[in-house]
């Protein structure tokens, strides 16, 4: 089974990939390499501002990845 690549987003804005930081802007440059087929785990606290969770989830998709799951965890 494949295990999902996990994208965390903080409530402070800072932004993970299996635990290591991305910078800003970042996101892009940081996904480029992988497959397209690969599974990802978008995962936000409660208190992750919507817009900037779902501008995560968009430029995702709109780098190609389709098997995007979003969690959100409730601190």
């Amino acid at each position: 089974k494949d295990i999902p690549l996990v994208v965390t987003l903080t409530a402070k804005g800072a932004l993970f990939m299996n635990n290591q930081p991305v910078p800003p802007d970042g996101l892009r440059i940081a996904l480029n390499p992988l497959p397209r087929e690969s599974s990802i785990l978008v995962r936000a606290d409660r208190v992750t501002v919507l817009d900037r969770f779902v501008a995560v989830v968009d430029e995702i998709r709109g780098l190609g990845f389709h098997q995007v799951n979003l969690e959100v965890v409730r601190s």
